[in-house]
């Protein structure tokens, strides 16, 4: 199996902090959101990046997976 160099795990690292704090800040924005249309639209944006998340983590931990991501 092909491992990932130093620099390739940092940057999936970096991304999967990224897409974490979208999951969150779209999460938060439906919670404080009145308007049931925006709640949809911010819930179906966190869905999106919580997905994102778990596609990168799944390729993370076959190409890496002595790292902890």
């Amino acid at each position: 199996m092909q491992q990932l160099t130093d620099m390739e795990q940092f940057h999936i690292g970096e991304q999967l902090k990224a897409e974490a704090f979208a999951v969150s800040k779209y999460t938060n924005y439906a919670r404080q959101s009145t308007d049931p249309h925006l709640q949809q639209i911010y819930g179906r944006m966190a869905e999106r990046h919580r997905g994102h998340y778990e596609t990168l983590f799944r390729y993370a931990q076959n190409f890496a997976p002595q790292r902890q991501f």
